[in-house]
């Protein structure tokens, strides 16, 4: 998929003697926070694949969070020194949608003479029907673009067979593009990332789980997740210890302690003296996992992120999560007692959720000694279980409005919540926004004697 996340630069033009077969412009509308990377990690793995093959790319990074931030200037950069022979790739996300309706529609108005080339979760989770959302667009990308998106560029044809790519008007399969990840250039390695404070790693990509409101599952996919080749990743472990500079990372695995090298990155990474974040399923926590934490706080710090979403079974159920609460409560318990940090995050908005039930969430999370606590509202993302069930669920949803100041809304992008459901109102959904607003308060005060042991 096209960027995964944030990023802020002007353009770039990597350059070879290679033959330029087609002139292609990869655009990124990112969701950016002021501590992040100039470059996405997703978008950085593409110019470093199209960097490692000598193959000439021009690149624009921007972040609609940005006061800055101008549809106007994406079109400069599109318009340009344009030909039939250019192509402009987009990265098309939930946060973005609006601003690529709109690049599309004035490219059409300008007769941009090129073509539009979409990837990204907008358009791999949509196997039929793309042309619907996009009609003006004219190559799709479904998947992992970094060797997909080369192949095109590099290709004499203007319509190449590409296992992932599909055109407007000729029916698709919906495949997806995979990539030969024991051979994925890193961003790291080649420099295309610099070392700074925060950074982002990533060492699988995919989830053995098939949570209904999530997108990490990829769609139609024959394997649950997929390995970054481990040589890399121990390679990247050791370039973070050589920059000390590096003091905070998030690792963007989406369940990090699952597959077979999550251990072995860890013990790579022992001497490292910041932050590190790790997305981790409570229940798939284990001692030997506990002991390579352990040893990297011994000069650093680990954050585990949990996502508990909900307590209550009749949501778990309807969420398709099913979680062992007693086990967790026994895994929070001995997280406390070993004093490794993690925070906990809930969703408000799911279906049979209640503002009671979401209360009990939270008053769950706050006697397990949680240090932060997060609550973020539910978005239907495309081409999700919930999303395809949204009518049957009597689902509502906001379009553009923004509802209060919780961290990462991310209400003014316009990206849709729902808002009401058949078990809660919309004046209900404003008590759980206040109710996720007011944690805030609860991550910055003194938690000491929230850290009580729970009954299992």
């Amino acid at each position: 998929m096209f960027s995964r996340r944030f990023l802020r630069h002007s353009p770039r033009f990597f350059s070879s003697t290679t033959r330029r077969t087609k002139d292609l412009r990869l655009v990124a509308m990112d969701w950016g926070r002021e501590k992040d990377p100039p470059l996405s990690l997703g978008h950085a793995s593409i110019l470093a694949e199209f960097q490692t093959r000598a193959v000439p790319i021009r690149q624009l990074t921007t972040s609609v969070t940005e006061p800055a931030f101008s549809v106007e200037r994406i079109i400069r950069f599109l318009m340009t020194g344009a030909t039939s022979n250019t192509y402009a790739a987009l990265g098309a996300f939930v946060w973005n949608e609006p601003y690529t309706q709109q690049l599309l529609k004035m490219l059409q108005r300008q007769n941009f003479p090129g073509k539009v080339l979409l990837g990204g979760p907008q358009v791999s989770y949509v196997p039929q029907g793309i042309e619907d959302y996009y009609p003006t667009a004219d190559v799709f990308v479904r998947g992992y673009a970094e060797h997909a998106l080369l192949n095109f560029a590099t290709s004499p044809l203007e319509q190449p067979s590409i296992a992932g790519i599909s055109y407007a008007g000729i029916p698709s399969l919906g495949s997806q593009a995979i990539p030969d990840f024991d051979n994925l250039a890193s961003p790291f390695l080649t420099g295309i990332i610099k070392p700074q404070r925060f950074i982002r790693i990533l060492t699988q990509m995919g989830c053995p789980f098939a949570c209904a409101f999530c997108q990490h599952r990829e769609p139609n996919a024959t394997m649950k997740r997929r390995h970054v080749d481990l040589s890399r990743v121990e390679q990247e472990a050791q370039w973070v210890l050589e920059n000390p500079v590096i003091q905070d990372i998030a690792v963007l695995d989406p369940t990090f302690n699952s597959g077979p090298n999550y251990l072995k990155f860890l013990a790579a990474m022992r001497g490292y003296t910041g932050k590190l974040a790790l997305q981790v399923r409570a229940e798939m926590i284990k001692p030997e996992f506990l002991d390579a934490v352990a040893a990297i706080n011994e000069t650093g710090e680990v954050v585990l992120e949990i996502g508990l979403q909900t307590i209550h079974k009749n949501e778990l159920k309807i969420i398709d999560r099913p979680t062992n609460l007693s086990k967790i409560s026994r895994v929070f318990a001995e997280l406390r007692q070993r004093n490794v940090k993690f925070e906990v995050s809930l969703i408000f908005g799911l279906p049979e959720q209640t503002v009671e039930s979401f209360k009990e969430a939270i008053e769950f999370c706050k006697r397990s000694g949680a240090f932060n606590i997060y609550a973020f509202p539910l978005m239907l993302l495309r081409g999700t279980p919930l999303y395809e069930q949204r009518k049957h669920l009597q689902l509502e949803e906001s379009a553009t409005e923004s509802f209060g100041k919780i961290p990462r809304l991310q209400g003014e992008a316009g990206i849709p919540h729902v808002v009401a459901s058949p078990s809660f109102t919309y004046a209900d959904w404003l008590q759980m926004a206040e109710l996720a607003e007011q944690l805030h308060d609860y991550n910055e005060s003194d938690k000491d004697h929230y850290a009580m042991s729970l009954t299992p």
